[in-house]
């Protein structure tokens, strides 16, 4: 036999004897180790954000702005003793038209604002611009095509010209769009 007391317990393990053994996960800390955190939960990988179209942006929000406007300016003036001035709003339908075109061309700006590419914002600003240019320059014509009255001339007032430039702009702003859109295709 022999004189040294050993606990037959430490003999089985290959390690030194720790009263326990930690549960599964977990990593037992031995002296002069460094204390483990909390693990840092995964964060999943952030989309990158598309380059904002200021420029088009900026465009398109004056563009809406102008075809607004010029929808409660003048689009017939009536010249002879004194003017009669008939603004968009004094028909309803085509100021809708031009309104509501307008509020979606707004819309689309916030679209681009936000980031997001799409066909459907490209040809909303497309539609509401030649919409403002054709029922503009239609107007025009129905207008210049207007016999005098009694002494009284028609004129083209200045709404129907501010409503053709700020269709031209969004028709501008959709290329702009689409442009830039394309480029980033052919980037990635």
């Amino acid at each position: 036999m022999s004189d040294s007391t050993e606990n037959p317990a430490e003999e089985e393990t290959d390690g030194p004897g720790f009263p326990h053994t930690p549960p599964l996960g977990i990593k037992a800390v031995h002296p002069g180790d460094e204390i483990p955190g909390p693990p840092e939960p995964e964060q999943p990988p952030r989309p990158e954000r598309a380059k904002i179209g200021w420029g088009v942006v900026a465009l398109v929000s004056f563009a809406a702005i102008l075809s607004i406007i010029g929808t409660f300016l003048p689009w017939t003036e009536l010249r002879g003793e004194f003017v009669i001035r008939e603004i968009g709003w004094d028909q309803p339908i085509d100021a809708l038209i031009v309104l509501f075109s307008g509020l979606a061309a707004a819309l689309a700006a916030g679209v681009i604002l936000s980031g997001v590419k799409s066909h459907i914002t490209t040809l909303c600003l497309f539609a509401a611009g030649a919409i403002h240019a054709v029922l503009a320059i239609i107007k025009i014509f129905d207008v210049e095509n207007m016999e005098p009255t009694r002494g009284y001339s028609y004129s083209i007032g200045v709404g129907l010209p501010i409503i053709i430039v700020g269709g031209g702009a969004l028709i501008v702003a959709s290329f702009l769009e689409w442009g830039s859109r394309r480029r980033e295709q052919v980037s990635s």
